[in-house]
């Protein structure tokens, strides 16, 4: 007769604490990716708007440049939701060989984000900050053709 050793049957499995632990982890690995695509969703936006703005001042900058009044650079633009105001400022500044030279400051106000979630005190909730914050951005300009009376020379001959 062949003897067999005596084998209990033994069974490897997961407790439940262990399997709690897990999915808590898990959970846990889960919400932060979730708060982190809102935040980026949220940063995507403020780029988004921030560019836009960025362009239309530098439409508005243009056109200054090309010689267009002041009062009339506004109507021309087309209305853009993110601008709250665009506001031109005039200084004059020595410049050699030129004389006093008149710069224009134009400057844009927006919102940088429209998000709509806010709590009672007015605390926006995707940023953490108020949501009826302003932000600007300016750019100096000046109109070249005003100060050069006929056209600068052209090279005929380059080197020594």
């Amino acid at each position: 007769m062949i003897r067999r050793p005596n084998r209990t049957k033994t069974f490897r499995a997961y407790t439940i604490i262990e399997a709690l632990v897990a999915s808590s982890v898990l959970l846990i690995g889960i919400s932060a990716a979730a708060s982190m695509s809102l935040s980026l969703l949220t940063q995507e936006e403020i780029n988004e708007r921030s560019v836009t703005v960025f362009n239309y001042l530098d439409n508005a900058a243009r056109l200054y440049q090309l010689g267009m009044p002041e009062s009339q650079i506004k109507a021309i633009l087309p209305v853009e939701p993110a601008v709250t105001s665009l506001t031109t400022a005039t200084a004059s500044t020595a410049v050699p060989q030129i004389g006093n030279v008149d710069v224009v400051t134009l400057t844009v106000s927006y919102q940088a984000s429209e998000a709509s979630a806010v709590n009672d005190t007015s605390i926006d909730e995707w940023t953490g900050g108020d949501k009826d914050t302003t932000r600007n951005a300016s750019v100096s300009v000046i109109r070249a053709n005003s100060y050069i009376p006929e056209n600068l020379p052209r090279v005929q001959k380059y080197g020594p």
